[in-house]
């Protein structure tokens, strides 16, 4: 960990209220196209790809064989194509891992993150301005060359960049706009996480919650790192898990670092953000829940 001390305070996220929007520069599109495009990938993904559609989406991982998250994303299909959402960063990670399987599907793998652009939306005044308004979680619509995502509480608008801006500017007249780390806390109080190039590959899916976010298919057959999966699913007993604590510190963390407890090591930092001047949020997969911290030295207590 760096030792950093903070010089600015960043706004606070405070409790999310009604008809608020928010951009989401980070993410970015991995596009998987061609006549085996769905073969392909329903042989790679953790997902199945029978429940995805023109209106229905999925959370999934691309695991390695040894059924350890390489990268985690949401699964679209649109236009004949398959998209995966992740952060832009995570994309030629992604590209990687999946070519070495491509090679022996007609299938074209393309970064197309420059294609679309995606925002935020809690509240319940988005009929106001888009018509076909998704009603249950994971279902998709599709309005004005818009995709609207319906997720637990909020939505996920994804367009061109030129139709995107175009809704952009219709909210900001009544809607408030709020930073990007509005979506990092709500995805907290999902329990969704999020894999970064310093945590690929290190956890497995029961590590970080994947199964209850129905990102984890155990029916639909054979898939890279399905045996160790399901396994961990049926005989396993599941020692690892998610939560979510507070610190107060100096350190700046760092995804994929280290967690202590009184004697060892504990568990991995999953992924965090700042709430205020040297503190943190934090989302950890550990053995334990209690008397943790964030330096061997335990000189940083995690708290609730």
């Amino acid at each position: 960990m760096q030792n950093h001390k903070s010089t600015s305070q960043p706004k606070p996220i405070t409790k999310i209220t009604k008809n608020v929007f928010l951009d989401l520069p980070d993410l970015g599109m991995l596009c998987v196209e061609g006549p085996n495009a769905k073969q392909f990938l329903q042989g790679q993904l953790t997902c199945n790809l029978e429940d995805i559609s023109p209106t229905q989406t999925r959370l999934g991982a691309h695991c390695n064989p040894q059924g350890r998250i390489i990268h985690f994303f949401r699964l679209f299909y649109y236009q004949e194509r398959y998209y995966l959402q992740m952060p832009s960063i995570m994309i030629p990670i992604a590209l990687a891992a999946l070519k070495k399987y491509a090679v022996f599907f007609k299938v074209t793998l393309s970064d197309t993150s420059n294609l679309f652009n995606a925002l935020g939306y809690c509240g319940d005044q988005l009929q106001n301005y888009l018509l076909n308004i998704p009603k249950k979680t994971d279902e998709i619509t599709e309005s004005d060359d818009l995709l609207i995502l319906k997720l637990s509480g909020r939505y996920q608008i994804v367009g061109q960049p030129t139709s995107l801006k175009s809704f952009r500017e219709k909210l900001t007249a009544d809607n408030k706009q709020v930073s990007p780390e509005t979506w990092t806390h709500l995805n907290f109080q999902d329990n969704i996480p999020t894999i970064y190039p310093e945590t690929s590959e290190k956890f497995l899916p029961h590590d970080i919650n994947l199964p209850p976010l129905n990102a984890i298919s155990f029916e639909k057959g054979c898939y890279t790192g399905q045996e160790i999966i399901a396994r961990m699913h049926y005989r396993g007993k599941i020692k690892n898990h998610l939560w979510h604590r507070t610190v107060n510190t100096d350190l700046t963390p760092q995804r994929g670092a280290d967690i202590y407890d009184s004697t060892h090591i504990a568990g991995i930092l999953v992924d965090y953000y700042k709430t205020g001047y040297n503190t943190y949020q934090l989302q950890i997969m550990a053995t334990q829940e209690n008397d943790l911290f964030l330096d061997s030295n335990k000189q940083y207590p995690l708290t609730r």
